[in-house]
């Protein structure tokens, strides 16, 4: 989860214990939240097969990841691959969208 941080501008922080984390999203090159753009991180994992919470937390820009404690190894990793490509694919796509 921290790798995500590091490899997407829009994450801002990552926030967790255990299974349960959160990301919070924000406007490139600022520290501020960006709410649509958790809502459409969220969206785009759901498309692909990913179920989150609504975004929460300040400016509603906080993605809650909160698996069930019985998961396996391999749905995490799976998981963590879709909530990736939607974070990709949510950066790459221009402002004015969101």
């Amino acid at each position: 989860m921290a790798r995500l941080k590091l490899d997407h501008d829009i994450v801002g922080a990552v926030h967790g214990k255990g299974l349960v984390a959160g990301i919070h999203v924000i406007k490139p090159g600022t520290a501020e939240p960006d709410g649509d753009m958790a809502a459409e991180i969220t969206y785009q994992c759901f498309i692909r097969g990913l179920l989150l919470f609504a975004p929460l937390g300040f400016g509603s820009a906080t993605v809650k990841i909160c698996p069930p404690l019985t998961i396996t190894e391999e749905a995490v990793n799976e998981g963590l691959e879709v909530l990736e490509q939607a974070i990709r694919v949510v950066s790459e796509t221009p402002q004015a969208v969101h």
